[in-house]
């Protein structure tokens, strides 16, 4: 999609092959203008800056605002997000 758009836009597929491991989630936020994350399997559950804990399931989505900082709090075993970032390349800052 990134080569198809001229680097606008970019999709992807995460696959959790690992469990979840508390130790690994750090308070982040990513400099994008757009991102949708779309649950295809499981679920995956992420706490946001001001906006508190929020769950996707297979077959919800959200719209993560601008730049908001987060960190993912758990997933299922199996969990696999479809993600759509604009634009396709970005930075991602720790925040702690």
């Amino acid at each position: 999609m990134a080569e198809a758009t001229g680097g606008l836009a970019k999709a992807h597929v995460i696959r959790m092959i690992t469990p979840f491991r508390p130790e690994l989630s750090v308070r982040h936020h990513h400099n994008v203008q757009f991102q949708m994350v779309y649950c295809l399997k499981g679920w995956f559950e992420t706490e946001f800056e001001g906006a508190g804990r929020h769950r996707l399931v297979a077959g919800s989505s959200w719209v993560q605002p601008p730049g908001i900082r987060h960190r993912v709090v758990g997933w299922s075993d199996g969990c696999e997000l479809l993600e759509i970032l604009v634009p396709a390349e970005h930075e991602t800052v720790n925040d702690e």
